[in-house]
């Protein structure tokens, strides 16, 4: 299972973020969502209970405790998990992102 984030601010996608997969950054809310996440110094991460002044790992736990600890909510930002089989479902859902809303599953868009 492909672990992936969507970021909006209001009804805006400012960030595509997959797990193994170049982030996708949109816009001025994109930039500063870069820039929040890469000034992030202290990362806790939920599943392990631990925390680090950076990620001591590349996992998947790890990747996703950076985004997670990033003040997003202060500034704007909503996160939004998105559960996905496999890499070329993400691959396919990030072409369609303009035409589709993010919650909808692609099985559901072929019907």
């Amino acid at each position: 299972m492909m672990m992936r984030f969507d970021v909006y601010r209001g009804d805006a996608l400012a960030a595509t973020l997959a797990y193994g997969i170049e982030p996708r950054y949109y816009g001025d809310a994109g930039e500063e969502l870069a820039a929040l996440i890469a000034g992030t110094t202290v990362v806790y991460n939920l599943w392990t209970r631990e925390s680090a002044l950076h990620p001591v790992s590349d996992r998947a736990d790890w990747w996703a405790a950076r985004i997670i600890s990033a003040p997003l909510a202060r500034a704007g930002f909503v996160l939004r998990p998105i559960a996905q089989r496999s890499e070329a479902d993400v691959r396919w859902y990030a072409l369609a992102r303009e035409t589709y809303m993010p919650t909808t599953c692609k099985h559901q868009l072929l019907k």
